[in-house]
């Protein structure tokens, strides 16, 4: 995928949690969730991931995240 198209995921993510209120202070954990979510979401973009990459990297890391909370 194209830096341009990951940059402007990026961006939505960032608007949309703004939208949200999840950099607000009074927020779940005081406004760092929207933070911690940015952080991944540069991450990610800068990874390049195409659409099918990044669906199967989201489904993989949730399913070994379960699994790892449920140990």
């Amino acid at each position: 995928m194209s830096r341009s198209k990951t940059s402007k995921r990026h961006k939505f993510f960032k608007e949309r949690l703004k939208e949200m209120g999840l950099y607000d202070k009074d927020s779940d954990y005081n406004g760092m969730i929207g933070k911690w979510i940015e952080e991944l979401s540069a991450v990610f973009a800068n990874q390049g991931h195409s659409g099918m990459s990044a669906n199967l990297t989201l489904i993989i890391f949730d399913k070994l995240f379960d699994e790892w909370q449920n140990n």
